[in-house]
């Protein structure tokens, strides 16, 4: 599939527009104005790259004013920009692999992590949820250990299947001198009333051990990624961290658009955050009526069906609809079997909803 033209909602291939339901733009924020119109100011007066790393001259009143807004955002202490989303996770390993022990993640985590826990020899991976570990002591006694400093890296919303992960479960596992590392890159600007993520949906404040990465490209429409912690540990990841310390900044452009991102979302959470949580909810009910009742979850715009002839047959059927559903085939293998994957977003209208759900009937 070559993409020759995206408008969030409808997307352009081989000259024709299909209703699109891929992609991760949850928000709908990537084609506002306001982001190019924060972004063209931001070119004309630093241009399009930082041109050094932040050690030499590549700190910006921009780039640092981002960090601030985003902080304050998730009322956060702390926060820091990387050029990617991919690189947020390395930069806390980076970090904080001398203060931890045993490394702790799921098999099917995403790529980003996997890559960053591939430099330290502390990891163990598990296939059970987290949520079958009923307290610290057993979660200890099932890894063979006495005493152990644990860092966990966990996903909210699981990028492949969707599925919402019980955070507060987890944080009674941590001691004083464990951490908990949350990829929030499809959760923050998509949980909580007001978008600020996991926390705030299960209403937990914020604790000093906790650790969230993240990146601008998803929810917020625009581009790089970032770490949300305390003061201590963002100064940490400065100080230990080659993809903080060796890396080109984030360009002035993509800070500007991301500022303006911040923004819209504080300022607008009715047309941005409330309106993706009614368009689940609407998503869901009619699912629910067509029999699918394991949709009960009504703040993840992810989903899928699992494959077998009636879902090959039906995606099949669904660009003649002038539907476009990506297919994730490839990118999900040896991990699970998927039919059909979709997104919907903010920016989706009821009638383009049903379009898609009114094809989907259980068989």
């Amino acid at each position: 599939m070559i993409i020759q033209g995206n408008q969030s909602t409808s997307i352009t291939i081989d000259g024709k527009d299909y209703v699109y339901f891929g992609g991760t733009n949850y928000l709908g924020i990537a084609h506002r104005a306001e982001l190019w119109q924060a972004a063209e100011a931001a070119f004309k007066k630093f241009g399009f790259s930082s041109g050094a790393s932040r050690l030499t001259s590549g700190e910006t009143d921009l780039l640092l004013n981002l960090e601030k807004d985003l902080a304050a955002f998730v009322l956060s202490e702390a926060s820091l920009v990387l050029p990617a989303g991919f690189m947020t996770n390395t930069a806390v390993v980076d970090a904080l692999d001398e203060q931890v022990d045993f490394w702790i993640v799921q098999k099917s985590a995403h790529g980003s992590i996997k890559s960053a826990l591939a430099q330290s020899r502390k990891v163990i991976a598990v296939d059970q949820p987290f949520s079958t570990f009923i307290d610290r002591p057993s979660l200890l006694a099932g890894l063979g250990l006495a005493t152990c400093r644990l860092g966990i890296f966990a996903e909210p919303i699981d990028p492949l299947l969707g599925q919402l992960q019980d955070i507060s479960a987890l944080l009674t596992l941590l001691n004083d001198s464990d951490f908990l590392v949350l990829d929030e890159a499809h959760s923050i600007g998509v949980l909580g009333e007001r978008g600020r993520g996991a926390l705030e949906h299960f209403n937990i404040a914020a604790h000093p051990n906790v650790i969230r990465t993240g990146t601008f490209s998803k929810a917020f429409g625009a581009q790089g990624g970032f770490v949300i912690a305390s003061t201590e540990i963002v100064e940490l990841i400065k100080d230990r961290s080659g993809s903080f310390k060796l890396s080109t900044p984030l360009s002035p452009v993509a800070c500007a658009a991301a500022r303006e991102s911040i923004r819209l979302v504080s300022q607008s959470p009715e047309t941005t955050v409330r309106q993706l949580h009614a368009n689940i909810h609407h998503t869901n009910q009619k699912l629910v009526e067509r029999g699918f009742e394991q949709f009960a979850s009504n703040c993840v715009p992810i989903y899928h069906l699992p494959d077998g002839p009636a879902i090959r047959q039906l995606r099949e059927t669904l660009p003649g609809k002038g539907l476009y559903l990506p297919s994730v085939k490839s990118y999900f293998a040896g991990i699970c079997k998927i039919g059909l994957r979709w997104t919907i977003q903010a920016g989706h209208t009821s009638e383009q909803l049903d379009l898609l759900l009114n094809s989907i009937a259980k068989t």
